[in-house]
């Protein structure tokens, strides 16, 4: 602002606080109702303060943990290499393991393999031969899913009560070990499972 504008917002002020005196209103009634006239300056926000938003969770950390070590097992008793990847029932990663020595490509090869088999709800080993048997169903998936999923063998859904709630893949074990790991994982949970049934039905 130009000392020229300065000198009139100034003397604009002291002229409405002189009418305002002569009226019959203090000087400090009338500094009160300019501030009222501001807006109020807005509220700081605190993010430690706000409520932690949840989203559903179909598939706990500690049961995709127990697919992965077992699935895991099997490749080091082959003295193999693999990488395993456990999803929710949207596709969300909810634990994955490199092994040592395994390439960054086979993450994306278990991840695939799991969204492959959690997207169509059944193993990819099958997905894979409905490129003979069924193959719109085939051409479809990896149409509207493309760089998502992959329909080999090694992918798995994870099911309870008839409910998909995940799925799990391994990618990078030689020949049918990734399908053997796999099956070690889901063995392994299905006991996690019941072992926590029964602690809970005992309590």
């Amino acid at each position: 602002m130009t000392p020229s504008k300065l000198r009139m917002t100034h003397i604009s002020r002291r002229i409405i606080v002189a009418a305002g005196i002569a009226l019959g209103f203090s000087s400090h009634a009338i500094t009160n109702a300019e501030a009222q006239d501001k807006p109020p300056a807005a509220a700081p926000t605190d993010r430690a303060a706000r409520p932690l938003i949840r989203v559903p969770t179909a598939l706990p950390l500690d049961e995709a943990r127990v697919i992965v070590e077992a699935a895991k097992a099997v490749v080091k008793a082959d003295n193999g290499r693999a990488a395993i990847a456990v999803v929710d029932f949207n596709g969300n990663l909810v634990s994955l393991d490199s092994m040592d020595g395994t390439s960054g490509f086979w993450v994306k090869f278990a991840i695939g393999k799991a969204m492959g088999a959690v997207s169509l709800q059944q193993s990819t080993a099958e997905s894979a031969e409905q490129l003979q048997t069924n193959p719109q169903r085939f051409h479809s998936a990896l149409s509207m899913l493309g760089g998502e999923v992959i329909l080999i063998p090694g992918g798995f859904p994870l099911i309870v009560d008839n409910v998909i709630v995940g799925a799990v893949g391994s990618a990078g074990h030689r020949g049918d070990g990734d399908v053997r790991a796999v099956k070690a994982g889901l063995a392994a949970w299905e006991k996690y499972r019941q072992s926590k049934r029964q602690d809970t039905a005992s309590k």
